[in-house]
């Protein structure tokens, strides 16, 4: 009798261990699996990996680490990389460096932009990537201390909205998943969250009537391809904060939380669940950015924010490095939820919104290197394209008003 109630417990333990691995979207080490990360993707199980510049060689090693990797994990896999073009370009020695955000911003054409995502996704079907973390949804110009610079699509909500929505059409319909950043919008920083915390300070009305437009463009005003995924910025966004707070505690829908409004927003249930998931309605996945950046690192352990960043509604938490931290957020959740201080709920429907994801994207491709130097040659032709446009700038926003002007949240 004893060693039945045993083998339950221990195969209801086993399930949540994989429930747990698998909202980690992780990095790995090398450009080959060695025997050691092997092992550590059997054990982990993730539900992703993402791939850096440290785990590219040549065009065929990363299509064969793809590969690979897939082979490694007992469940489809999200595999994804940071390929925005210009600055973020992990691909640039393998293959012609992509445009940046900021030449489709010049440039102004939103056929362009679509002509960007749509090359960007053949480049990376044909290495094995299912996702991309781009577009960048941010409003920003050329803003050095943010760390955002060129790779906004533009200062104002309808221009981003047209052209990130335009280059997310060209990326989904090829059938890649675009992951939009950095939820609510980094635009008001000004320090790269990638040392410490940018505290955005804008006035809850500004990132309402601003920074939020192009997310609830993409998510749910697109005529082409709607956002089925989006990261989480490790911005502080006090103002929303305190609305959220004041909200709730009048509806009484949910007990009010901790008066915490300088958290990150990866681990902030007032920006998470509250605004993203109750207020704007968004059933997308949600992932964080990278808990190994100094935004988080500098006050908790990446064990502690992977588990806050589940509590607080995310889906899939990002950890690009330390394989130690891989194995003690996934501990820390199955703890959690062993404990019931985390509903084992939370990792279901993170579950499920992974499972909706990969219905999206095709089965990988063969790596093909003929058809690679094509789409090669294809990036090149676009940036001469996109260069040639600047002179002859497009302006017929999708969003805007009939007169051509701003639109306010308040047309929504």
């Amino acid at each position: 009798m004893s060693d039945g109630t045993e083998q339950e417990e221990s195969g209801k333990s086993l399930s949540i261990k994989r429930k747990a691995g698998r909202v980690l979207f992780i990095g790995l080490p090398g450009t080959r699996l060695d025997t050691r990360t092997s092992a550590l993707l059997r054990e982990v199980q993730p539900g992703g990996v993402a791939i850096f510049g440290r785990n590219i060689k040549t065009p065929e090693q990363l299509a064969l680490l793809n590969a690979e990797i897939r082979d490694a994990v007992d469940h489809p896999i999200l595999i994804g990389v940071d390929q925005e073009g210009g600055l973020v370009d992990r691909f640039r020695d393998i293959c012609e460096p992509m445009p940046s955000a900021k030449a489709v911003r010049e440039a102004g054409s939103s056929e362009l932009a679509e002509k960007f995502g749509e090359f960007s996704a053949l480049a990376l079907r044909q290495l094995g990537f299912n996702m991309n973390f781009a577009p960048v949804l941010d409003l920003s110009g050329d803003n050095f201390e943010n760390g955002l610079r060129g790779r906004t699509f533009g200062r104002f909500p309808a221009e981003v909205s047209r052209l990130a929505g335009a280059y997310l059409d060209g990326l989904q319909k090829n059938r890649v998943v675009g992951c939009g950043k950095h939820f609510p919008g980094l635009g008001g920083s000004d320090i790269d969250s990638h040392r410490r915390m940018p505290v955005v300070k804008h006035s809850w009305e500004t990132i309402l009537e601003r920074d939020l437009v192009p997310f609830m463009d993409a998510m749910f005003h697109r005529p082409g391809e709607h956002l089925h995924a989006l990261m989480v910025s490790h911005g502080a966004f006090p103002e929303v904060s305190e609305l959220m707070q004041a909200w709730f505690r009048r509806t009484g829908e949910l007990p009010a939380l901790e008066s915490f409004h300088n958290l990150p927003a990866t681990i902030s249930g007032n920006v998470v669940m509250r605004l993203l998931r109750l207020v704007l309605k968004f059933d997308g996945l949600v992932i964080t950015d990278d808990m190994e950046m100094g935004a988080v690192v500098e006050t908790l352990s990446v064990a502690e924010a992977a588990l806050r960043a589940v509590e607080a509604g995310s889906d899939m938490i990002l950890i690009c490095e330390q394989e130690a931290n891989f194995v003690a957020a996934r501990d820390a959740i199955v703890n959690a939820v062993e404990k019931k201080d985390l509903p084992e709920g939370a990792l279901d429907r993170a579950g499920e919104r992974i499972d909706r994801v990969l219905k999206l994207v095709d089965e990988p491709e063969r790596f093909d290197r003929k058809q690679f130097e094509g789409i090669s040659r294809d990036l090149a032709e676009l940036k001469r394209a996109l260069k040639a446009a600047e002179d002859d700038e497009e302006y017929a926003p999708v969003f805007g008003t009939p007169e051509g002007g701003e639109r306010r949240s308040s047309n929504f």
